[in-house]
């Protein structure tokens, strides 16, 4: 599931893309999960939410030309 930062800095900017796309998802099934009552690992939520905010500041690092 989760990548290390040293793993998301050397991925390209489509690749990060697709990368958020997939970590959102997988957060929006545990909130689901979280509502329905069926949750059981609770932890993957702020792991999920801290691994989205990780790529979106390497999407934003290439984005202002920090990162090409």
């Amino acid at each position: 599931m989760a990548k290390n930062k040293k793993d998301y800095k050397s991925l390209p900017l489509e690749e990060l893309k697709s990368e958020l796309l997939k970590l959102e998802k997988e957060y929006q099934e545990h909130r689901f999960e979280k509502v329905v009552g069926d949750a059981r690992q609770t932890h993957q939520l702020k792991k999920a939410r801290k691994d989205i905010a990780k790529v979106k500041t390497f999407i934003r690092q290439y984005e202002l030309g920090i990162k090409k």
